[in-house]
Protein backbone atom coordinates (compact mmCIF):
# COMPACT_ATOMS: atom_id res chain seq x y z
CA UNK A 1 0.00 0.00 0.00
CA UNK A 2 2.86 2.37 1.30
CA UNK A 3 4.71 1.21 -2.32
CA UNK A 4 1.69 2.33 -4.74
CA UNK A 5 1.52 6.06 -2.92
CA UNK A 6 5.05 6.49 -3.51
CA UNK A 7 4.57 5.57 -6.93
CA UNK A 8 1.57 7.49 -7.00
CA UNK A 9 3.53 10.77 -6.08
CA UNK A 10 6.41 9.73 -7.92
CA UNK A 11 4.50 10.23 -11.53
CA UNK A 12 2.53 13.01 -9.77
CA UNK A 13 5.50 14.71 -9.77
CA UNK A 14 7.17 13.74 -12.80
CA UNK A 15 3.90 15.33 -14.70
CA UNK A 16 3.88 18.51 -12.95
CA UNK A 17 8.01 18.79 -13.94
CA UNK A 18 7.16 17.97 -17.79
CA UNK A 19 3.93 20.89 -17.35
CA UNK A 20 6.43 23.03 -16.00
CA UNK A 21 8.64 22.57 -18.55
CA UNK A 22 6.68 22.78 -21.45
CA UNK A 23 5.33 26.43 -20.35
CA UNK A 24 8.60 27.81 -19.36
CA UNK A 25 9.13 29.85 -22.11
CA UNK A 26 12.13 29.06 -25.24
CA UNK A 27 15.49 30.53 -25.98
CA UNK A 28 15.29 32.52 -29.10
CA UNK A 29 18.28 31.57 -31.68
CA UNK A 30 21.05 34.06 -31.07
CA UNK A 31 21.80 36.71 -34.04
CA UNK A 32 24.57 37.20 -36.26
CA UNK A 33 25.34 40.45 -35.98
CA UNK A 34 28.51 41.26 -37.86
CA UNK A 35 28.68 44.69 -36.95
CA UNK A 36 28.85 43.83 -32.94
CA UNK A 37 31.38 45.13 -30.92
CA UNK A 38 34.63 42.94 -30.77
CA UNK A 39 34.88 41.07 -27.23
CA UNK A 40 37.79 42.06 -25.05
CA UNK A 41 40.63 39.64 -24.42
CA UNK A 42 40.77 37.59 -21.96
CA UNK A 43 42.69 38.30 -19.17
CA UNK A 44 45.59 35.54 -18.61
CA UNK A 45 44.85 32.84 -16.59
CA UNK A 46 46.55 33.02 -13.23
CA UNK A 47 48.73 30.53 -12.43
CA UNK A 48 48.23 28.29 -8.97
CA UNK A 49 50.76 28.32 -6.50
CA UNK A 50 51.61 24.39 -5.04
CA UNK A 51 54.60 24.36 -2.49
CA UNK A 52 55.34 21.25 -0.68
CA UNK A 53 57.29 22.04 2.81
CA UNK A 54 59.60 19.61 5.07
CA UNK A 55 58.60 19.85 8.60
CA UNK A 56 62.26 19.29 9.99
CA UNK A 57 63.66 22.64 7.97
CA UNK A 58 63.02 26.60 8.89
CA UNK A 59 63.11 29.88 6.80
CA UNK A 60 60.87 27.96 4.20
CA UNK A 61 58.43 30.77 2.29
CA UNK A 62 55.84 30.38 -0.11
CA UNK A 63 55.05 33.14 -2.55
CA UNK A 64 51.69 33.98 -3.78
CA UNK A 65 49.77 37.01 -5.80
CA UNK A 66 46.52 38.05 -4.81
CA UNK A 67 43.92 35.73 -6.91
CA UNK A 68 46.20 32.89 -7.18
CA UNK A 69 45.01 29.43 -5.82
CA UNK A 70 47.59 28.38 -2.91
CA UNK A 71 48.09 24.63 -1.96
CA UNK A 72 50.59 23.69 0.49
CA UNK A 73 51.85 20.34 1.70
CA UNK A 74 53.61 19.87 4.67
CA UNK A 75 55.79 16.53 5.21
CA UNK A 76 56.72 15.53 8.60
CA UNK A 77 58.77 12.54 10.13
CA UNK A 78 56.45 12.73 13.90
CA UNK A 79 53.13 13.89 14.18
CA UNK A 80 52.36 17.11 15.01
CA UNK A 81 49.93 19.97 13.80
CA UNK A 82 50.38 22.43 11.40
CA UNK A 83 49.17 25.71 11.86
CA UNK A 84 48.52 28.09 8.78
CA UNK A 85 47.23 31.71 10.59
CA UNK A 86 43.67 32.75 10.02
CA UNK A 87 43.41 29.55 7.64
CA UNK A 88 43.76 26.90 10.28
CA UNK A 89 45.45 23.68 11.13
CA UNK A 90 45.76 20.30 10.04
CA UNK A 91 48.06 17.35 11.51
CA UNK A 92 50.51 15.75 9.86
CA UNK A 93 52.41 12.05 10.20
CA UNK A 94 54.72 10.17 8.72
CA UNK A 95 52.02 8.84 5.99
CA UNK A 96 49.86 11.89 5.97
CA UNK A 97 50.60 15.28 4.83
CA UNK A 98 48.97 18.18 6.14
CA UNK A 99 47.46 19.59 2.75
CA UNK A 100 45.84 23.58 3.31
CA UNK A 101 44.16 25.00 -0.11
CA UNK A 102 43.24 28.40 0.06
CA UNK A 103 42.51 31.62 -2.17
CA UNK A 104 44.76 33.94 -1.22
CA UNK A 105 42.78 37.58 -1.24
CA UNK A 106 43.92 39.58 1.46
CA UNK A 107 48.02 40.69 0.95
CA UNK A 108 50.43 39.37 4.09
CA UNK A 109 52.36 37.83 5.46
CA UNK A 110 51.15 34.19 7.46
CA UNK A 111 52.99 32.67 9.81
CA UNK A 112 53.08 28.09 8.91
CA UNK A 113 54.12 26.40 12.04
CA UNK A 114 53.98 23.32 13.86
CA UNK A 115 52.15 23.49 17.15
CA UNK A 116 53.50 20.35 19.11
CA UNK A 117 56.89 21.14 18.59
CA UNK A 118 56.18 25.14 19.21
CA UNK A 119 58.83 25.96 15.74
CA UNK A 120 57.76 28.22 13.23
CA UNK A 121 58.47 26.41 9.56
CA UNK A 122 57.83 29.10 7.09
CA UNK A 123 55.88 31.94 6.15
CA UNK A 124 52.66 32.27 3.68
CA UNK A 125 53.44 35.76 1.56
CA UNK A 126 50.84 36.93 -0.08
CA UNK A 127 51.27 39.93 -2.59
CA UNK A 128 49.52 42.69 -4.19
Amino acid sequence: MLARRLLIALAVLMLLTALAASLAPRETALRDDSAATPAAPAEPAVEPVQETLDASAEGQRVLARVGQTVTIVVRSDTLDTVSLAEVGAETTEPDSPARFELLADVPGSYPIELLESGRRIGVLEIRD
